[in-house]
C-alpha cells in the first residue's frame, strides 16, 4: 500500500536534514571520491541497527539475571515463533533493536526490550490512548513513562514504556522472582536497576543513521485491501452469505511500541469479517513493505522445528514462501516474499478444513492477489 512511499519520504527527510546542518555561504572543494566508499555506499540488503547498540548493551545479562533469578542468553526477539511476522520486524526494520533474554526456550521467565528511534509522534498517540502515561517531573524515568507492574503467584511481571528524547524503549518482563505478596510499587522497585541502567544506555547513544531504504527492484504493494480478496471472493471462499467489513483498522490488539514502527513503516493490515462473527477474523493478512529480508531471516526460525514448512509448489508471482499451522492457535499462515515484500495470508482453520484445504485457499489468494498488484 503506502509503505514504500513512506520509507522513500522518511528518507529523504533524513538525507534534507544531514545536507541543512552544513554550514551555510562556505564554499567548499569538492572532495575526491574514495573508490573504497562509493563501493560502501550501495544500498544495503537489509537494514542494520542505527543506534550504535547491541542486545548486550541494552540487556546486561547480570540485572537480568538477577531479576529473574536464573543464567539467561540475550539473542534476537525474534526467535519465538510467534513473534517472528511482519509486524514483529518492524521495529529492526527502522533500525531499532529487539531482544530477548531468557534461560532457555521453555522458559517462562523472560524479558524483552525494543528501542525504536525517531518515535517521537507515535509517542504522542500512545500517550493519548494511555492515561497511565506520565510527563516530565512526574515521570520516574526518561522524559515521559507508563510503569506497569504486577506481583502475582504464577509469576510477578512489568511491562513499561518510555520516552527517552525521540527514542521509544519498551520492557517487558515475566517471571519476576519476588515474593507474590509484595506491591506493584515494590515489584517495580525490584525491577529498577534494570530500566534504569537501559534508560542510561539509551540516553548516551548517539544521533540515528542513516534510515534504511529497500532495493530499487522491490515492488508497491497493493492500495487497497480488496485487492487480496474482495467480499464476494470471501464470501465464496469461506462459505457464508453474512455481510462482511474489509478493513485496515489496526488497533483492535491495542496500541503500542510494535504499532508505531509499524505506522512510521508504513506496514499493511487488513481482515476480513463477517458481521456475525465480531472479533473474529477468518481472514488476515498483514506485508512489511521491502521486509523480504526479514522473511528470509525469520524462515530459519520458523522451519527449525518443523512447525512451519517450505513450500515446493510454485505460486505464480511469489518469490518464495512457507507455510505451517502450528505457531499461531487456531490460524494457518502462508508467509510469502511478493516484489521484495513479506506478505502474511493468515486462516482460521476451522473456518475452512483441513491443514491441506487451507494450503489451498490461501495459496489461492496469493496467486490471485499478486495479478492484480500493478491493476
Amino acid at each position: 500500500m503506502r509503505g514504500l512511499r513512506m520509507l522513500a519520504v522518511l528518507a529523504a527527510a533524513n538525507v534534507l536534514t544531514g545536507c541543512a546542518s552544513g554550514s551555510a555561504g562556505v564554499e567548499t572543494a569538492d572532495p575526491v571520491p574514495d573508490p573504497s566508499v562509493a563501493a560502501s555506499a550501495a544500498p544495503a540488503s537489509e537494514p542494520a541497527a542505527r543506534l550504535g547498540l547491541t542486545c548486550s548493551d541494552a540487556v546486561p545479562a547480570a540485572l537480568v539475571d538477577s531479576l529473574l533469578n536464573s543464567t539467561t542468553v540475550t539473542t534476537d526477539l525474534m526467535v519465538r515463533p510467534h513473534s517472528a511476522t511482519p509486524l514483529g520486524y518492524a521495529v529492526s526494520q527502522l533500525g531499532g533493536i529487539s531482544c530477548l533474554s531468557r534461560e532457555d526456550v521453555d522458559a517462562l521467565s523472560w524479558v524483552s526490550v525494543q528501542v525504536l528511534p525517531e518515535a517521537t509522534e507515535q509517542w504522542a498517540t500512545y500517550a493519548e490512548k494511555n492515561a497511565e502515561v506520565v510527563s516530565g517531573g512526574r515521570s520516574v524515568y526518561g522524559d515521559a513513562s507508563n510503569v506497569l507492574c504486577f506481583a502475582a503467584v504464577a509469576g510477578s511481571s512489568c511491562s513499561v514504556n518510555i520516552l527517552v528524547g525521540d527514542l521509544w524503549i519498551e520492557v517487558i518482563a515475566r517471571g519476576i522472582d519476588v515474593d507474590p505478596s509484595l506491591s506493584s510499587e515494590a515489584v517495580a522497585e525490584h525491577a529498577a536497576p534494570l530500566i534504569t541502567d537501559l534508560v542510561d544506555t539509551v540516553a548516551a547513544v548517539p544521533a540515528p543513521g542513516p534510515l534504511w531504504v529497500p532495493p530499487p527492484s522491490t515492488g508497491s504493494l497493493p492500495a487497497d485491501c480488496p485487492v487480496y480478496a474482495t467480499a464476494e471472493e470471501f464470501r465464496a471462499a469461506f462459505g457464508t452469505a453474512e455481510e462482511t467489513l474489509i478493513s485496515a483498522d489496526s488497533d483492535r490488539d491495542g496500541w503500542g511500541i510494535d504499532n508505531a514502527a509499524w505506522t512510521i513503516a508504513g506496514g499493511d493490515r487488513c481482515t476480513w469479517v463477517p458481521e456475525s462473527t465480531g472479533q473474529t477474523w477468518p481472514l488476515y493478512i498483514t506485508a512489511l513493505p521491502g521486509g523480504g529480508w526479514a522473511f528470509d531471516r525469520s524462515s530459519g526460525f520458523m522451519t527449525a522445528d518443523a512447525d512451519v514448512e517450505t513450500v515446493a509448489d510454485a505460486v505464480a508471482g511469489v518469490d518464495r514462501a512457507t507455510f505451517g499451522c502450528k505457531v499461531y492457535a487456531d490460524f494457518c499462515t502462508l508467509d510469502t516474499v511478493i516484489l521484495g515484500n513479506w506478505v502474511q495470508f493468515s486462516a482460521k482453520q476451522a473456518s475452512v478444513g483441513t491443514e491441506d484445504e487451507v494450503r489451498a485457499l490461501l495459496m489461492g489468494i496469493a496467486e490471485r492477489a499478486v495479478a492484480r498488484f500493478n491493476e
